[in-house]
C-alpha cells in the first residue's frame, strides 16, 4: 500500500544523456500519477456514495451546507495558516535536500512556521467571529459549530506539510491514498451510523471531525518512515541571502495559494451568505462532479512538481516542455472521459436524488465545462510558479480574487447558484489563459499538439454514438442499469479508440499495464 520511490535514491553520473533523465523523470509520473489516480478515484466512488446517497437522503439540505462552507472556511485558514511555506518549500528544497543532515532543518523550520501561522490564524478567528457568522439568520447552525474550524483546520495545516515533505522526497502517493481515500472513507462510516439512526447530527459532527484530521497520524507515521526524518531545528541553508529569497517567495505565495483556495471554496462562502445554506448544500452535492473531473490534474500536478522543480535547478527546461505536453494530453483524456460520462448519465444521476436537488443539474455541466478548460491547459500554473517568473502568478492571482468576488456577487443574487457556478467557470478559464500566456511568453513553451485535437475528436464520436443508444426508463432500478450500461459502452468505445490513436504512450503503457493484471487475477 505505501509507495516508495526508488527515484529518491538515484544520482545521475555526468555520462547519463538527457534523453536517459527525461524518460526515467516520466517513468516516476506515470507510475506516481497512475497510482495517485488509482487511489484519487477509488476516493472519489467513496465520496460518491456519501455525497450522492447518503447525505441528500439522511440530512437535510441545510446541514449539507453546513458542512460545505465548514470544509470551505477551513481550506482557506489553512492556506493563510502556512504562511506560504510549503509552497516555498517546494520550490526551494533542492537546497535542503541532505537525508544524512535531516535535510538541513527542513521539517523544523515548517512546523514552527504552522505553528506561528495558526496561533495568529487563530486569534483573528477569534476577532472576526461576529462578522463571520453574520448570517446566523439563514442558519444558526454554523454559529454553533464554529469552532470546530479549529481543530480540523489545525490537522489539515499538519497533513499538509507532512505531504509536501514526503512530495519532495517523490513520494505523492500516501498523501493522495489518506487524503483522497482513508479520509473520505472514514467520513463513509461517520454517515452509516446516521443512516442506521445511531447517532444524530450534532454527534455526527465530532466524529465528521474526527474523521477529517485523522489522516495526520499515518501521514506523520509514513514521513518518520523516509529517508532523512529529522524534527531537529537546523539553520545551515538560511543564509541572509537565502532567508531574503525564500520569505519572500513564500509571501508572495500566501497571496498566490490565497486565491486558489478563493476559486474553489468562496463560492459556497459567499453562497451561504449570499442565499441560504439550503441551497448551499444542493450546489455543494452538485459541484462534487467539478471536483471529480480535476483529479486527474492533481494527480499528475503531485507526480511532477518535485520533477520540474529539480529541472528548474538544473535549467532543465527541455524536460519541464516535455512534462508540459505530455501533462495536457493525459490530463485532457480522462477529463474528456469524465465529463462524458457525467453529461450522458445526468438524467439518471438526478433521479437518484430528492428532488429539491434537480436544481442543481446545471451547476453540474456548468462547473464541469469551466473544469474541462483547465484540463485542458496541463501544468501551466506549477510551471510558472516554480519559475524564476513567480511574481507574474502572483499579480494573475491578486486580479483573481478581484474577479472571483464580483463574479460571485453580482451573478449569485439574480442566478442563484448557477451564479455561483458560471463565476467559477468564468474565473477558471481568466486564470488558465493568463497563466498560459506568461508561460508562453517568458519560457516560451506551450502544451498544446494536435494529438489534442485527436482526443476532442474522439470524445465529440463517442458522446454521439452514446446518446443514440436507447434510454432504460420506468423507476431508479432502471435508472441504474441505464446508468451502467451507458457508462461501461462509452468506456470500451472512448477507451479502445485513444488507445488505437496512441495519442498518450504513457496512458497506453499504464492502460495496458492494468489490462496484463487484471489477466494475472482472472
Amino acid at each position: 500500500m505505501w509507495f516508495k520511490s526508488e527515484f529518491s535514491k538515484r544520482i545521475f553520473s555526468p555520462k547519463e544523456t538527457t534523453l536517459k533523465v527525461v524518460i526515467l523523470f516520466m517513468n516516476v509520473i506515470k507510475k506516481q500519477a497512475f497510482l495517485g489516480t488509482i487511489f484519487s478515484y477509488g476516493g472519489v466512488l467513496v465520496g460518491f456514495i456519501s455525497q450522492f446517497f447518503l447525505i441528500p437522503h439522511n440530512i437535510s439540505e441545510a446541514e449539507n451546507g453546513l458542512l460545505a462552507v465548514l470544509l470551505s472556511y477551513m481550506y482557506v485558514l489553512v492556506q493563510l495558516s502556512s504562511l506560504g511555506f510549503n509552497a516555498a518549500g517546494s520550490r526551494f528544497f533542492p537546497h535542503f535536500r541532505d537525508a544524512q543532515k535531516g535535510h538541513k532543518g527542513y521539517l523544523f523550520l515548517g512546523l514552527m512556521t504552522g505553528l506561528i501561522g495558526f496561533a495568529i490564524t487563530s486569534i483573528g478567528l477569534f476577532l472576526l467571529k461576529d462578522t463571520i457568522v453574520k448570517n446566523e439568520e439563514h442558519s444558526p447552525l454554523f454559529a454553533d459549530n464554529f469552532y470546530l474550524l479549529l481543530p480540523i483546520t489545525l490537522a489539515t495545516l499538519l497533513f499538509n506539510l507532512l505531504d509536501n515533505y514526503a512530495k519532495n522526497l517523490y513520494d505523492t502517493v500516501t498523501g493522495t491514498f489518506l487524503a483522497q481515500f482513508l479520509q473520505r472513507f472514514l467520513i463513509l462510516l461517520a454517515l452509516i451510523l446516521v443512516v442506521f439512526k445511531w447517532v444524530n447530527f450534532e454527534q455526527f459532527l465530532y466524529l465528521w471531525v474526527l474523521a477529517v484530521g485523522f489522516y495526520v497520524v499515518p501521514m506523520f507515521w509514513k514521513a518518520s518512515r523516509l529517508d532523512g526524518f529529522s524534527l531537529k531545528p537546523d539553520f545551515s541553508v538560511m543564509t541572509p541571502a537565502f532567508n531574503r529569497e525564500f520569505w519572500f517567495y513564500a509571501f508572495l505565495t500566501i497571496l498566490t495559494g490565497f486565491s486558489s483556495m478563493v476559486i474553489l471554496y468562496i463560492d459556497k462562502i459567499m453562497l451561504a451568505g449570499i442565499s441560504t445554506f439550503k441551497e448551499t448544500g444542493i450546489y455543494n452535492t452538485a459541484s462534487f462532479f467539478g471536483s471529480v473531473m480535476g483529479m486527474a490534474l492533481m494527480a499528475v500536478t503531485k507526480a511532477a512538481q518535485p520533477l520540474i522543480a529539480d529541472s528548474f535547478a538544473k535549467n532543465d527546461l527541455q524536460n519541464i516542455h516535455t512534462i508540459y505536453k505530455k501533462s495536457c494530453t493525459t490530463s485532457l483524456i480522462v477529463g474528456c472521459w469524465i465529463f462524458l460520462g457525467i453529461y450522458s448519465n445526468i438524467d439518471n444521476l438526478f433521479q437518484l436524488l430528492p428532488p429539491s436537488y434537480a436544481a442543481g443539474k446545471m451547476v453540474v455541466i456548468i462547473i464541469s465545462l469551466g473544469k474541462l478548460f483547465d484540463l485542458a491547459t496541463g501544468l501551466n500554473g506549477t510551471i510558472l510558479a516554480l519559475s524564476k517568473h513567480y511574481v507574474y502568478d502572483t499579480y494573475i492571482m491578486i486580479g483573481l480574487i478581484f474577479i472571483t468576488v464580483a463574479l460571485n456577487y453580482f451573478l449569485i443574487p439574480i442566478y442563484g447558484m448557477n451564479g455561483a457556478a458560471f463565476a467559477l467557470a468564468i474565473a477558471t478559464v481568466y486564470y488558465n489563459l493568463a497563466r498560459y500566456m506568461v508561460v508562453l511568453l517568458k519560457l516560451k513553451m506551450q502544451p498544446f499538439t494536435s494529438d489534442l485535437g485527436k482526443v476532442l475528436l474522439v470524445a465529440l464520436t463517442s458522446w454521439l454514438i452514446i446518446r443514440l443508444l436507447p434510454n432504460l426508463e420506468g423507476n431508479k432500478l432502471m435508472s441504474i442499469m441505464d446508468m451502467g450500461y451507458r457508462s461501461v459502452s462509452l468506456t470500451l468505445l472512448y477507451g479502445v479508440v485513444i488507445y488505437w490513436s496512441k495519442v498518450s504512450p504513457e496512458l497506453n503503457g499504464a492502460m495496458k499495464n492494468l489490462w496484463l493484471k487484471m489477466v494475472k487475477i482472472f
